[in-house]
């Protein structure tokens, strides 16, 4: 469990991220088709060291969180079960984040107990350029969750997550500053550890051993510090959803704006007050992203008709 994966990896390239804030579903309104993840918006998947790559690394719609698709890190029948996770996809970013001030999360789905490990990382390059992890946080076979604690890929479980469900989607969150980085499981804090390499991030991978089932993700949601206040945006809720024509904010204090924005980033319509006309975007998924009169700034997603 979280070795250095990275020898296998000789297969990282490059994407320009041009927004502060990055959303990825596996969508077709994103890119995305169904099949092999390879090369899509430029992840890679691993490779055998012969030029064959894993074939059940995959865009499918067998799960999804919400929308129509997930990527799929699937178990390999045509290969061994590994002692490090090396099976999975891996994207790498063009421009690095600042560790100083960057959150990610994601949900995950798992199929199987007593199967493979399932890492997730951010990783940088040190000063002798090699990788090292930067976050690491990995669904163990017997239902334990562990993270990442040293630049040697020393770990620790995080208890409160143990026994995690299977077959049902979970969210996790991790936010990283200049001194330590925070893990939450399904909205509850779960582990703090020093940020022990304090470096820059460069890019994400999401691993398994091969040692049986699959793990579905879903909802990537890069530097989104937006639910800042978790019972203020319990309280906010957006209607309808899916909508046709008009979006409508139903929340007990005061909004002061409504943004729309694409999944790439993009914004596409703006409002001063709790209700949005959308009759002019196309269908497909969309972030509301509210600013309340307090400075506070909380997103929906939802689904344009």
């Amino acid at each position: 469990m979280n070795k250095n994966f990275y020898y296998s990896l000789g297969l990282l390239m490059a994407q320009t991220f041009v927004f502060g804030q990055e959303y990825i579903s596996f969508e077709a309104h994103e890119g995305y088709t169904l099949g092999s993840l390879n090369t899509q918006n430029n992840w890679e998947i691993t490779d055998d060291n012969q030029g064959n790559f894993l074939s059940n690394q995959i865009v499918t719609n067998e799960q999804k969180k919400d929308g129509d698709n997930s990527y799929k890190n699937g178990h390999q029948d045509d290969y061994n079960p590994q002692w490090f996770p090396i099976f999975g996809a891996s994207k790498t970013f063009d421009t690095p984040y600042d560790y100083n001030n960057f959150t990610i999360s994601y949900d995950i789905f798992i199929t199987q107990r007593n199967g493979a490990d399932f890492e997730f990382n951010l990783y940088g390059i040190d000063a002798e350029a090699n990788y090292v992890p930067v976050v690491g946080i990995g669904f163990e076979n017997r239902g334990y969750v562990y993270v990442t604690t040293s630049v040697d890929y020393d770990f620790e479980y995080a208890d409160d997550a143990a026994n995690f469900a299977l077959n049902t989607w979970h969210n996790v969150k991790i936010e990283v500053s200049s001194e330590e980085i925070k893990y939450y499981f399904n909205n509850q804090l779960v582990y703090t550890t020093d940020n022990f390499t304090q470096t820059e991030i460069k890019g994400i991978t999401m691993l398994h051993n091969n040692y049986g089932g699959s793990a579905y993700y879903d909802n990537f949601k890069i530097n989104d510090h937006l639910s800042t206040n978790d019972i203020v945006a319990n309280q906010l809720l957006i209607t309808p959803n899916p909508v046709k024509d008009q979006l409508n904010i139903n929340f007990n204090g005061e909004v002061s704006s409504i943004e729309i924005m694409d999944l790439l980033g993009r914004s596409v319509a703006k409002q001063e007050n709790t209700t949005i006309d959308l009759k002019h975007l196309t269908k497909g998924n969309y972030i509301a992203k509210i600013t309340l009169k307090d400075g506070k700034v909380i997103t929906r997603k939802f689904i344009k008709k």
